[in-house]
């Protein structure tokens, strides 16, 4: 009867597991990093987009900005629910939150959050520039050119 040395089963076995948890891992990371830039991206540019919008008054500059915020393209998030998107007009200044939540597969393993999600949150706000202060601000840079 012939010997087989299976060692190289062995070993084969154990660290498989291993490389491709780690692999996967990698991979539900990249998404999750993915998603939150699309997170920042989308509330970056919205309230970009509400700090220069032109309103007769502050009601309807809150219905353009209501009706921007409902046209966004949710279904370009890969993995994640998109929960919040709020906008917010305060003393001239626009802001726009936005939070997102992404289920983990693995209840038992999830250390980085509570329970079984991990979530975003993203923050921005934007000055609202008057006709006015635009104004001055061209005039100063115009005496500052001719000097």
């Amino acid at each position: 009867m012939k010997r087989l040395d299976a060692y190289m089963t062995v070993e084969a076995a154990l660290v498989f597991p291993i490389v491709m948890g780690s692999i996967l891992f990698v991979i539900y990371m990249m998404v999750f990093q993915y998603d939150r830039c699309l997170l920042e991206q989308d509330t970056g540019a919205i309230a970009l987009w509400g700090s220069l919008a032109e309103a007769a008054d502050t009601a309807e500059l809150e219905s353009k900005i209501q009706e921007r915020m409902y046209e966004l393209y949710r279904d370009k998030y890969v993995m994640w629910r998109f929960q919040t998107l709020e906008a917010s007009l305060e003393k001239n200044r626009f802001f726009v939150n936005g939070e997102g939540k992404l289920s983990f597969p693995f209840a038992g393993l999830n250390y980085w959050g509570a329970g079984n999600t991990w979530s975003v949150q993203a923050e921005y706000g934007y000055n609202r520039l008057e006709p006015v202060t635009f104004i001055r601000i061209c005039r100063k840079a115009r005496k500052a050119v001719e000097k």
